[in-house]
């Protein structure tokens, strides 16, 4: 009999193999990767200190400000999700203390060092569609204490035949740092971040969208900014990357009002983009300010144009390539 289920699984490699899969590693695979919630920088591979929207000088040939802009914001969302990833891959690194059913715990569990205390519950809720949340406490604390740190869902990606693509898939996170500030050990991150991410193939659309609440103005130290994020990654044809912010712009202190900016970043696969930056309410009134920047494959400003210095502008439109049309957020 054992040589005959060896012949088989043999056999089946030659089409879909054999699945080594445990019921544990189902519950794992209903948890994001990296590669699902990763947002990609214009031209690079794949803190939550939100980066200051101004822009430092006009000068053609230096290194875009809006490209870093753009930059810096990418790693505000990927600071996020980092931190979220990590801990649930630390934690499932370790066999689950129980699985029953629909429901699998890893935990409690606390490293011989550490001071807190982690439990992990994934719940299945249909074939390939998955809840969870990670909760903390302090060690010594009851049971009682412990917090919801990250929740979420995960909808695991099918083929045409209905098999598990386990690299893909779609689904929510919430992060919430105030309840991590309660942990004996916990970063300087206030506030709170909801994610919802989209990867169902290797050729449709990929999406993130972040959306943080009340966090730190690394600016303003005291104050708190909420801040909105968009990313779309077209396969083989580059990407766009929108954020919002609210917040006071203006470095005069007799000009105390909340600004509202947008930029909108779109790139080729060589990294030459376009940002177009919209600055409103506020100290700006009813008016509109606003920026349009291009860059190089090397990221060199070569175009710009604002009705803020309009004497400050440089460069011709076709700098912008493919990106000659203003085009900006709706965030």
């Amino acid at each position: 009999m054992f040589r005959k289920s060896l012949m088989l699984c043999a056999a089946s490699l030659l089409f879909a193999g054999c699945d080594p899969a445990t019921k544990e590693d189902e519950f794992r695979e209903g948890l994001p990767s990296k590669e699902q919630v990763n947002v990609k920088e214009p031209g690079g591979s794949t803190g939550q200190g939100l980066e200051s929207a101004s822009v430092h000088a006009y000068t053609q040939g230096q290194t875009s400000d809006f490209y870093k802009l753009t930059r810096g914001a990418t790693v505000s969302v990927n600071g996020g999700t980092a931190f979220v990833l990590n801990l649930l891959d630390q934690v499932t690194k370790n066999t689950p203390t129980s699985i029953s059913g629909d429901v699998a715990v890893w935990g409690p569990y606390t490293d011989s060092l550490s001071p807190t205390t982690w439990k992990l519950t994934v719940t299945q809720t249909a074939d390939n569609t998955y809840s969870y949340k990670l909760e903390g406490k302090a060690k010594t604390a009851a049971d009682s204490d412990f917090k919801v740190i990250i929740s979420g869902t995960h909808a695991i990606a099918t083929d045409a035949q209905g098999n598990r693509v386990k690299a893909f898939g779609s689904g929510d996170i919430t992060l919430d740092w105030d309840a991590a500030q309660t942990l004996p050990e916990h970063g300087n991150d206030i506030g709170t971040a909801q994610i919802h991410y989209s990867r169902p193939d290797a050729q449709t659309v990929a999406s993130v969208e972040a959306h943080f609440r009340n966090v730190k103005d690394d600016d303003r130290p005291g104050t708190k900014v909420n801040a909105d994020y968009g990313y779309k990654e077209t396969p083989g044809a580059g990407g766009e990357f929108d954020f919002a912010l609210d917040k006071n712009l203006d470095t005069d202190p007799a000009r105390s009002l909340i600004e509202h900016l947008t930029v909108k970043s779109r790139w080729a696969v060589s990294g030459a983009g376009r940002s177009d930056v919209k600055i409103t309410r506020g100290d700006v009134g009813t008016a509109e300010a606003t920026i349009n920047e291009c860059w190089d494959a090397n990221f060199s400003s070569q175009f710009l144009v604002t009705n803020l210095f309009p004497l400050a502008g440089y460069g011709t439109l076709t700098a912008c390539g493919g990106f000659s049309t203003a085009v900006y957020s709706g965030l």
